[in-house]
């Protein structure tokens, strides 16, 4: 029972199955919903696509699903039936004549069982941007030339358009928003499997370069959506199609060569092989097909390059052949259809030449830039070229050497004394300054053979610099000629003359004898303008050890005398100095107490000065305060005057009024006593002088007078009688 029911094909809806009847070799195709026993000589099968060979399968295996392509989809389908029908639901179909070799492409919405044999592949409809596009493969011309409006997508074709199978095409995203193959088309897919391909978009200072299968190129320029043709493809750079157009500057420039003949812009006509060299400010250059670009290396641009101040470059005619020599400070850029930067290979020798002061470890080796030779102060180098031409550089100065130059080299002894066994080579004379270390053996008057060490001070002279080149080795020529004027005089003196004065005799053999005034002449070379102007004596070796013996005994004992002569000497200097200090300190007390008795007498009229000061100040106070006084009595003597002539007149009237009552109490009184009378004056004259008192009192003060004779020059009416009735003295007649 289980065995049965495993033999049994249960097929649901939109399913179908590939059942082989191996007695016969049929195979039926059993489209669902179906249910159906199939016999022990029933095989279920599958077809593979790439061997194109049914294959034997388990019964589950055997099951497929039909060919479903939704809205905006589209179906591929391989070997279709002739009358393009399919197998019927529900039932077993035998196996039709399918065209095989065909495809049809079927739009939907559309499902299917497929017939045996039958391959379909199910693809989306292709949408497309503005900047994207398909490539189309024309695979049955006849079938594509039924409709060539749908094969284009276009509304519009060409009267008669035709087509050739395997032609390929190109439907852009600008023409074409959706597009589903007809039959006879198909969607070429990129490397990736993509079947729509993305354009390039170019900016406004971008290009991309299109190489055809033919080896044409074409350039677009930005700005731009660029659609390749179907031979055509990107020529990439780094990847990527888009180029960025060519911004030149004044240091930069663009090296060109014509492979097809062209007019330019400008009206020149350029023919195939020329070369080209364009280069400017804010220049911006597109590329285009009848040219192309000779790289410098890696880079299209070449770059100018930099020359600092005090530096140069060589640079090669490729024409003439002439190498120039161009100096900073420089933004240089060479034109390399004729101009090349050349190097300049140094040996040992030339940088040891063009180096004079430097160690041999940091003089160069080989160098792309001009040789500049640093000539210091006090020295000349002379520069020699390949023609034969020579100049002199003094120092201070920095040279650049031109191609075919290099230094005069002068070869030098060294060693003490100076010999040719090991030479100096050096492109560097030193005019000024120069000092010459040498030894010299000679034998003087009494057989004692001597040896003077000495330097000598070296300047060249003249006009005419290239004169002091003349010599190689002028160091050679002042030694062997100011050796021998020094063996000839030290033969003419013994030992002893030329211990005690060897720098005069050496410097007067040399340098001539001094003048009274002035310097010494000193010696001229006229080889080559070299003068010697000063000899330093440093040293004199004496060969013979038992004259040498002798000398240095006598030169002890006339030191030893030299020092007691000294000691004694320096004895009584010490003493004189000793009696002189006394002196000096007697002196300084002398002055010190000088000083002493000179800042007391100042002190002390210093004190006097101020006593005086001081005095007459409290004068010049005492007079202040006493006209302060005398102004502010006569204030009061005003005030009291102007009070007095007030109350006189009060007195006045007081006065006429009392008289007319002494008057009355006389009358009245006559009838009285005396004594009566008498007391009446005396009480009237004590009235007076009280108010004399109160009135005049201050002013007889200031006055120094007394207060009657006050009183009288005021009052004029106050009788004199009353005088000695006031107990005051009269005035005098």
């Amino acid at each position: 029972m289980q065995e049965r029911r495993e033999r049994e094909l249960v097929l649901a809806p939109n399913e179908f199955a590939y059942i082989q009847d191996t007695t016969k070799g049929h195979i039926n195709c059993y489209v669902g919903p179906n249910k159906t026993s199939l016999a022990q000589t029933d095989q279920p099968v599958l077809f593979n696509p790439k061997s194109k060979r049914f294959q034997d399968v388990e019964l589950g295996q055997a099951v497929q699903v039909f060919a479903t392509a939704p809205a905006s989809w589209y179906v591929v389908l391989k070997n279709p039936a002739k009358d393009n029908h399919h197998p019927r639901p529900g039932v077993a179909s035998t196996l039709i004549d399918l065209e095989v070799g065909r495809k049809l492409n079927v739009p939907g919405p559309v499902s299917f069982p497929l017939w045996p044999g039958q391959m379909a592949k199910v693809i989306e409809g292709h949408a497309l941007r503005p900047n994207e596009h398909l490539l189309i493969r024309i695979y049955d011309a006849e079938a594509a030339g039924r409709d060539p409006k749908a094969v284009l997508a276009r509304d519009e074709v060409a009267e008669g358009q035709r087509f050739a199978a395997g032609e390929q095409r190109t439907i852009r995203g600008t023409d074409c928003r959706f597009y589903i193959p007809p039959t006879g088309v198909e969607v070429v897919p990129d490397a990736q499997g993509r079947y729509v391909r993305e354009a390039v978009t170019l900016g406004r200072l971008e290009y991309c370069v299109l190489l055809g299968e033919d080896g044409r190129k074409r350039v677009v320029r930005g700005e731009a959506v660029v659609f390749p043709e179907p031979r055509e493809r990107f020529l990439l750079r780094e990847g990527s199609p888009k180029l960025p157009a060519l911004q030149l500057r004044e240091t930069t420039g663009l090296h060109l060569r014509v492979v097809a003949p062209f007019v330019a812009d400008d009206g020149a006509e350029h023919k195939e092989g020329e070369e080209l060299f364009i280069h400017g400010a804010r220049l911006i250059w597109f590329p285009r097909e009848e040219v192309e670009i000779i790289r410098a290396g890696d880079q299209d641009l070449h770059e100018a390059i930099t020359i600092p101040r005090g530096e140069g470059r060589y640079v090669l005619d490729r024409v003439t052949g002439e190498v120039e020599l161009v100096r900073g400070p420089a933004m240089y850029l060479p034109d390399p259809r004729r101009q090349a930067l050349m190097h300049r290979p140094l040996t040992e020798r030339e940088a040891r030449l063009l180096s004079p002061h430097e160690p041999l470890s940091r003089r160069p080796k080989l160098s792309g830039e001009a040789p500049r030779v640093e000539v210091a102060s006090g020295y000349a180098v002379e520069v020699v070229d390949k023609g034969g031409a020579r100049r002199v550089e003094l120092g201070p100065t920095s040279i650049l050497l031109r191609f075919d130059e290099t230094l005069q080299a002068l070869r030098l002894s060294t060693g003490r004394p100076k010999s040719d066994a090991e030479l100096l080579e050096t492109g560097a004379l030193q005019v000024t300054g120069n000092k010459v270390s040498d030894v010299v053996e000679g034998m003087t008057q009494d057989l004692v053979r001597a040896r003077v060490t000495l330097t000598y001070r070296v300047s060249f002279e003249g006009r005419d610099p290239s004169r002091w080149f003349a010599v190689e080795n002028y160091i050679k020529l002042l030694c062997d000629h100011a050796s021998s004027v020094i063996k000839a005089r030290i033969r003419q003196l013994p030992i002893r003359t030329l211990q005690s004065e060897l720098a005069p005799v050496i410097r007067d053999a040399v340098l001539g004898e001094k003048p009274e005034e002035g310097p010494r002449p000193g010696r001229l070379f006229e080889e080559n303008g070299m003068r010697v102007y000063d000899v330093e004596v440093l040293e004199l070796e004496i060969e013979d050890e038992d004259v040498r013996e002798l000398l240095t005994l006598a030169q002890t004992e006339a030191i030893q005398r030299a020092i007691e002569l000294a000691s004694q000497e320096s004895e009584v200097a010490r003493q004189h100095q000793l009696e002189e200090i006394q002196r000096g300190v007697q002196r300084e007390k002398h002055q010190t107490e000088l000083l002493r008795l000179e800042l007391e007498a100042e002190r002390a009229r210093l004190g006097l000065e101020r006593e005086a000061f001081e005095a007459e100040r409290r004068r010049a106070a005492m007079t202040l305060e006493g006209e302060l006084h005398e102004g502010k009595l006569r204030q009061r003597a005003k005030e009291a005057s102007f009070t007095l002539e007030t109350r006189r007149a009060e007195q006045s009237l007081a006065l006429e009024d009392l008289r007319a009552r002494v008057d009355g109490a006389t009358r009245a009184a006559e009838a009285w006593s005396p004594n009566l009378v008498q007391a009446l004056h005396r009480l009237g004259d004590q009235q007076l002088l009280t108010a004399l008192s109160e009135n005049f009192g201050e002013l007889a003060a200031v006055e120094g007078r007394g207060l009657l004779e006050t009183a009288r020059k005021v009052l004029d009416f106050l009788p004199s009688s009353a005088a000695p009735t006031l107990g005051l003295r009269p005035p005098p007649e």
